[in-house]
This record gives C-alpha cells, sequence and structure tokens, in this order.
C-alpha cells in the first residue's frame, strides 16, 4: 500500500513539472530494510532450501501489503549464493541491514559467523544453533541468538522422563570418559539433575583406549543384584554406545540403553535404544503440516519441507516482534535497542509451540523434548516432555 501511495505521488508531482518521473529503485530508498539468508549446505535450490526461500517470500509479501510494514519499512531477504564466502563484519556493515539470519544447520559455518559477527551491532540469527556455543565467559554474545536449546537440554530432558517412569531411589548408571570434555561435563550435569531429583546416579568413567573397556564396564552394571529394567544413560558417542548396546544385546541383560546424543540414521539397527531430542519428530509431531496448509491457503505458495520454512518463519516473527514494541514508525534502526528487544521476545509460533527468549541465554527458555525408541528401523515416540533450557556450564 505504501509503495502503491508513493508512486500515486510521484506521477502526480511528475504531471505538474516538479521533477521527472523515474522508475524508483526500492532498495535505495530508506524505507526498505535488508536480511541476509544465508543457505543451507545444499544450497538454495535443495529442498529445505527451497521452502526456506518460499517462507521468506512469504514473509516479504505479507510485510509488503500490511498498512505499517515492521516499524513502517518493508523488508528485502537478500539470499546468499551456495560457496560465497560466510558475511563479516565489514560486508554486512550497511545502515539497511537489519539483520543476518543462517540457515546452514553446519556447526563449522555457524561458528565461523559467530566469530566474525559475534560482538557487532546486527543481530546473528541462527535456525539451529544446537551445537553452537553463544556465551562467552558465562553471558551470551550480545548479538547471537538461536532457535535451538543447547545441546545439554538432553540430561533435564532424560531426568525429567525418569521421574515420570521411575520411583526415587531407583539406580542409574551413567557411561563418560573423562577424556573428552563434553562427555565429562555433561555426565556430570546429569549426575547432578538425577542426584537433585532423588535417584541414585552411578558413574562410570571408561577409557575408550583400552581393550575390553566397554564389555566390562558392561559386565559391572549388569551384575547388580536385585536390579530390574535398571538404565544406563551413555555420553560415549556413537561407538561407545553401540559398543554398549551390543554387549547389553549378547548377555539379554534387561537394563536400557539411553544415548545422549542426537538420532542419526546409524543407530536404527540398535533396537530398544532411547534418545531425547528437541528435533526429532518435529514433522510428525510439530505442527509444520499446516504451516504448509497456511503457506498454501494465503498465497498458494508450496514447501516441501514444512519444518525448514517453519523455522525461516519462527525467525522472521522474533524480529519482528522485537522491532514492533520499538516506539513507531521506527525512521533509524537503533542497533542496542534491537539486540535488547530480541533477548526478550515472547510468543514466538513454532509449529505447535510458542516460545519464549530468555534474556540469559539468548534462545528459547523451553521447547518439546520427544522421547523415542528405535523399533522396526525407525524413531518411535514414547514421550513428549517440556524440557526447560539450561545455562552453559563450563567444566570446573
Amino acid at each position: 500500500m505504501r509503495k502503491i501511495l508513493c508512486a500515486l505521488v510521484i506521477i502526480l508531482c511528475s504531471a505538474q513539472g516538479a521533477f521527472p518521473l523515474q522508475p524508483p529503485d526500492e532498495r535505495s530508498h530508506d524505507w526498505v530494510w535488508n536480511v541476509l539468508a544465508v543457505p543451507p549446505s545444499g544450497g538454495w535450490n535443495s529442498e529445505p532450501g527451497k521452502s526456506i526461500k518460499t517462507a521468506l517470500t512469504w514473509c516479504e509479501k505479507e510485510i509488503s501489503e500490511s498498512s505499517s510494514g515492521i516499524g513502517g519499512h518493508d523488508v528485502k531477504f537478500v539470499f546468499a549464493n551456495e560457496g560465497d564466502d560466510l558475511p563479516s563484519r565489514g560486508s554486512v556493515n550497511d545502515p539497511h541491514t537489519v539483520a543476518v539470519m543462517s540457515f546452514t544447520y553446519s556447526p563449522d559455518s555457524d561458528r565461523t559467523l559467530v566469530s566474525r559477527l559475534g560482538g557487532s551491532n546486527i543481530p546473528l540469527m541462527l535456525a539451529g544453533g544446537e551445537n553452537i556455543l553463544i556465551d562467552r565467559a558465562g553471558r551470551p554474545v550480545n548479538n547471537v541468538f538461536a532457535l535451538d536449546m543447547y545441546r545439554d537440554y538432553r540430561c533435564a530432558a532424560f531426568t525429567e522422563y525418569a521421574k515420570r517412569i521411575y520411583q526415587r531411589e531407583k539406580r542409574i548408571a551413567l557411561a563418560a570418559s573423562r577424556f573428552t570434555i563434553n562427555q565429562e561435563r555433561e555426565a556430570k550435569i546429569c549426575y547432578t539433575l538425577l542426584d537433585s531429583a532423588g535417584f541414585i546416579p552411578m558413574p562410570y568413567w571408561t577409557d575408550a583406549s583400552a581393550r575390553d573397556s566397554y564389555y566390562m564396564m558392561s559386565e559391572e552394571i549388569e551384575s547388580f543384584e536385585g536390579e530390574q529394567a535398571g538404565v544406563v544413560i551413555s555420553f560415549l558417542g556413537s561407538m561407545g554406545a553401540r559398543e554398549i548396546w551390543r554387549n547389553f544385546m549378547r548377555i539379554r541383560t534387561s537394563w536400557r540403553l539411553w544415548n545422549v546424543a542426537e538420532p542419526d540414521e546409524m543407530y536404527l539397527s540398535c533396537r530398544g535404544m532411547i534418545f531425547a531430542d528437541q528435533n526429532v519428530l518435529l514433522l510428525t509431531h510439530g505442527g509444520f503440516i499446516e504451516t504448509r496448509r497456511m503457506l498454501w491457503r494465503t498465497r498458494a505458495m508450496q514447501v516441501a519441507d514444512p519444518v525448514a520454512a517453519g523455522r525461516a518463519i519462527a525467525l522472521y516473527e522474533w524480529f519482528k516482534r522485537a522491532v514492533d514494541v520499538m516506539p513507531q514508525p521506527v525512521d533509524n534502526m537503533p542497533r542496542a535497542e534491537l539486540l535488547r528487544n530480541m533477548s526478550r521476545v515472547r510468543g514466538i509460533p513454532f509449529g505447535n509451540q510458542t516460545l519464549d527468549i530468555s534474556p540469559t541465554l539468548h534462545r528459547p527458555s523451553e521447547r518439546n523434548v520427544y522421547i523415542v525408541e528405535v523399533r522396526e528401523r525407525s524413531f518411535s515416540e514414547l514421550d513428549t516432555v517440556k524440557t526447560k533450557a539450561m545455562e552453559y556450564s563450563p567444566m570446573d
């Protein structure tokens, strides 16, 4: 609407000789803000890439056709090409560039972005970020935000699940290595949570380089008399978890294996292995089919990956709500205020969830976590637990 009115004014003024009629260059005007979008690893022609691009195009049209846009401005999503150098402070040092959204889902690429843009005055929004540490000295980097909770959430999710299905004072074994920082750190976090919940956590520290280390640990764990359907929570990575699972299958134990890892396809042969994950069932249980329907119903736009599209819309809503609480219209973007607002946004639609951002984490304060078990070479839902995000706890 604003563009139409502006064009009419230009035509009228030109007819009266006020100035010559020239086609407007949208991106040169102050009312257009640019948001740089970094593509997924497969590029914009991949299934996720096409879906993200379609969703952001939908957002762009919604903004353009609204009465006030975002803070009185239109937004242009600038799609970086796959293979281009990742943006640096210099490449986004433009008064019209107001945010960078990363859809790479690549820890290495996102770490590079955080390294390059962290501490600047432009928001860097990660569509994933589960394995990306955005904290420095125990505090989140002022301009970096992530849609996923950090990987520590699995410790809290498994504790909540244990509280649902087991009585207190039950013994729960924790298997980890002292020679891998994340394993030791996360095992200690889980130990504290289980102990506080009234369970009896039993840590087992193993050396992956020692012959038969996993076998001896499995035998020792299983040897507890009177312990029926016990649990061992593994922090040992893919090789260690699968080795414990093989030993449990060999001795036909009633103990169950909970794996603190992403439920990758490599585990589909490990029948009965249990995982806790915030993303594994988003397509079937996350409510994003309605996102696909909404895009089609409102603008006849089709997406093959509704979860990727939903992440893009969530980042857009996050940015929009941070701007909406400023005095309107926003003539010159107050960068510091934008960053403060982004750390306090509430009510972001994310499928069938509504996300509130924690100012101390720069991530959602909680999300649904799906407890799944490997059955018939697929991940089958056991439960869904609402899990609070945890502050990053470095090693002592």
